[in-house]
């Protein structure tokens, strides 16, 4: 009964993919449609390109292949989700020092934590493999058999990555108390992970491709690298009990042997990273140095970004391709550019400067910093605005952050390129300005979102920068500012020459970046002011 109470309160926060602010009149049918309706999304987007992979399997009879690939690819993802999401719910949970101060076994706290993350993974994973399910019963008609295999290696597949992820969690936190690089190499390793996924998904015709010419040796590939891949696909195939047997206790009983030998650890390592944070918070006492309200400010934002997996994974994937594009580019020169350009039925005499001058407004339009900046203040705004500092001044901190983070990233891209390719003095102007421009208007955008969907009582950083109305109306408002730019100008190249139309569309950009920080200026203020935690 304990543990069904524990499950109970642990399950009623933090379990939601989509959580967003909404507003006060907002209706209960509105808050649960538009998780619903993102979910369904997702799930036409895989399910689209699990059709693509199955047309061309099927008149082989290989389209169980397709499947082997998305239940690995989904292994993947949820051991990439672990590493960072069991932070938050196995180490830094906010309930922490109430569950540890109640007469309740280690083993039932772990147990109880663990399974609310191989619930949250499960939902995450049916966006990624319901799909995939679907695709193959319209192509192959299995029987009932399918389905009830299916369901049960849906509950299955989060057990091995989440495991491993979880003992990588754990090594991570105990490094985390000596080193301080843990975070930034955990989201460069992110970072080069999902850089492989961009570059796959550039190449997709050539992939899809290759996959229907080697199936069988990928699948082969795939069920020897991870064998319950390979369970599954004999059980749906040619069902026999003694491989169902196999199947549930390779999942089954590492899961029991994690359950066991954390607990006797998971205290220490918890308990000695609270230990850490007391020493330095006492050792800094004696340190503080007076220093610049703005100063102050904008170094205390930093700490902020640069102490979360999550926040800098989410906004560093656009100043990552910064800087190796044009790394890229002195490499292979011109060609790389000419080669994409044909495969996409774009001329090939489009001027390099000008494809770069886009390649920036992609950067700046798709690294949305500010939009989680306030939110993640979370209870700490209210000692932020205690302090005799205007809310001008915190406001105009965390456009300094933006610049701060992204410029460095920006002015290298722009820099290496002018050197290689030694354009234009007009196109060094232009992206020039354009590099601060799109920074300002992006940082303002993101603000403005985020005093309008403010999320102060987020259970950790997840639910902030990935699940709430700010991040999200940040990351699409880019999106629509990059391809409205890259329609109005393709539209209008035939009648006015090119460096005219960049002129004329980063004044635009300028003139709403100096509307927006205006208003910001004048009714953020106030905004900021209402918020209370």
């Amino acid at each position: 009964m304990k543990t069904i109470s524990l499950l109970k309160a642990c399950f009623t926060q933090d379990m939601n993919m989509f959580k967003y602010s909404a507003k006060k009149g907002s209706s209960k049918l509105t808050k649960k449609l538009f998780p619903i309706l993102l979910f369904i999304l997702v799930g036409v987007s895989i399910g689209t390109y699990a059709y693509v992979i199955a047309k061309e399997l099927y008149p082989y009879h290989l389209t169980y292949i397709m499947l082997s690939m998305f239940i690995f690819m989904v292994t993947i993802i949820t051991f990439m989700e672990g590493i960072y999401k069991s932070q938050g719910i196995l180490f830094e949970a906010r309930d922490n020092d109430l569950l540890f101060s109640l007469p309740i076994k280690k083993s039932q706290i772990l147990l109880v934590r663990i399974i609310k993350l191989l619930a949250f993974q499960f939902i995450y994973n049916l966006m990624f493999i319901l799909p995939a399910f679907v695709i193959y019963i319209y192509f192959e008609k299995p029987g009932i058999s399918f389905f009830l295999i299916s369901l049960l290696m849906s509950l299955l597949i989060p057990i091995i990555p989440t495991i491993v992820s979880s003992i990588l969690g754990y090594t991570v936190k105990l490094v985390s108390s000596k080193f301080k690089s843990k975070k930034i190499m955990q989201t460069l390793l992110s970072s080069l992970i999902f850089l492989f996924i961009f570059f796959i998904s550039m190449n997709a015709d050539d992939f899809i491709k290759n996959i229907v010419s080697k199936a069988e040796s990928i699948n082969d590939l795939l069920t020897s690298i991870y064998y319950p891949i390979g369970a599954y696909i004999d059980l749906i195939t040619k069902f026999k009990l003694l491989d169902l047997i196999k199947l549930l206790l390779i999942n089954i009983i590492p899961f029991l042997l994690f359950i066991f030998l954390g607990s006797k650890y998971y205290f220490k390592i918890i308990f000695s990273s609270k230990e850490d944070v007391k020493i330095k918070k006492r050792f800094k006492k004696g340190l503080i140095v007076k220093q610049k309200p703005m100063v102050s400010l904008v170094k205390k934002e930093l700490k902020r970004y640069f102490s979360s997996v999550v926040y800098m994974f989410n906004t560093s994937f656009g100043l990552i391709l910064a800087v190796i594009v044009p790394i890229i580019l002195c490499i292979k020169g011109q060609d790389v550019f000419d080669d994409f350009l044909i495969g996409y039925g774009v001329s090939d005499d489009l001027s390099l400067s000008v494809i770069f001058y886009f390649f920036i407004l992609f950067v700046g339009a798709m690294t949305s910093i500010s939009s989680s900046s306030i939110s993640l203040e979370g209870k700490t705004i209210n000692i932020t605005k205690s302090l005799p500092i205007s809310e001008k001044t915190i406001l105009q901190s965390k456009i300094l952050t933006c610049f701060a983070i992204e410029l460095p990233f920006i002015m290298f891209s722009d820099v290496l390129f002018f050197i290689m390719f030694k354009p234009n003095i007009s196109y060094i102007i232009l992206i020039t300005i354009l590099s601060f421009v799109v920074i300002l208007l992006t940082a303002c955008i993101g603000l403005i979102a985020n005093l309008k969907y403010p999320k102060m009582n987020a259970s950790n950083d997840t639910e902030v920068v990935k699940q709430s109305m700010s991040s999200m109306i940040g990351v699409f408002s880019g999106m629509g500012i990059l391809i409205l730019s890259i329609l109005l100008v393709a539209y209008l190249s035939d009648k006015f020459s090119m460096l005219i139309l960049l002129s004329v569309h980063v004044t635009l950009l300028f003139i709403t970046s100096i509307i927006l920080y205006l208003y910001l200026i004048k009714f953020g203020t106030i905004e900021y002011r209402k918020i209370n935690v």
